[in-house]
């Protein structure tokens, strides 16, 4: 039987799907990472960055059930998705680094280079990993 905190981050979590997609769409430069990018720039500003759901077919099961979870989670947000994350890691700079995203993935929608706020590298490490 899984305690609580192993529950906590089984995917389908919407904090460890955050918290998956972000990693992946900022490290990793495959289709699965150009969908979660693409997904999390939609939650952040939709207007700017419309998200096509046939995107999804993309994914595999495992990241098909956390942006489902992601979805759900965000379909009554409390907070941002930007929020979510700095919360997450103790930061307050997720929305620049969602901005040097659409950078990346050199989506429409995307502010000009002039525009982007300089953010220093992280280490991430994956929602409910130890600190210690």
């Amino acid at each position: 039987m899984a305690d609580a905190t192993t529950a906590k981050t089984e995917i389908g979590d919407p904090m460890e799907a955050l918290s998956h997609f972000f990693i992946l769409a900022t490290t990793q430069d495959h289709s699965a990472a150009r969908v979660a990018a693409c997904m999390l720039l939609g939650l952040y500003n939709g207007h700017r960055f419309p998200f096509d759901l046939t995107e999804l077919r993309r994914f595999d099961a495992g990241n098909l059930k956390r942006a489902l979870a992601l979805l759900e989670f965000d379909a009554r947000p409390r907070m941002e998705v930007h929020e979510w994350l700095n919360r997450l890691y103790g930061c307050t700079d997720f929305g620049p680094r969602f901005e040097h995203m659409a950078h990346r993935w050199n989506l429409k929608g995307k502010c000009k280079k002039a525009g982007l706020v300089p953010v220093e590298a992280v280490q991430f490490q994956r929602a409910g990993d130890s600190h210690e």
